[in-house]
């Protein structure tokens, strides 16, 4: 770890709290049906996170457990999240 002493006290520097880049494809694949009139029926696929990258969104910045600091841990919003699949119809008369 990198860093300097001021005062007694640890100072990073300051790259030391940027994480990975986010890595994520989505992919949707959309089927028009035609109802007659203007009526159509739009059957959907979609997949979030393609390829299942493992994207974090926190970090650990305390020196609580030096073992730890600066590894990845888990975010639950939604851009961190693993694949998802999606199917959907829209329907316009």
């Amino acid at each position: 770890m990198k860093g300097q002493t001021y005062n007694g006290q640890f100072l990073l520097d300051r790259t030391q709290l940027v994480g990975k880049p986010l890595h994520r494809v989505d992919m949707r694949l959309q089927k028009r049906i035609s109802l007659g009139g203007r009526r159509n029926i739009d059957g959907m696929f979609e997949v979030f996170n393609l390829f299942n990258h493992a994207n974090y969104g926190s970090y650990t910045t305390t020196f609580s457990n030096a073992a730890s600091y600066g590894k990845p841990s888990g975010n639950l919003a939604t851009a961190y999240q693993p694949r998802i699949l999606q199917l959907g119809f829209h329907l316009a008369f």
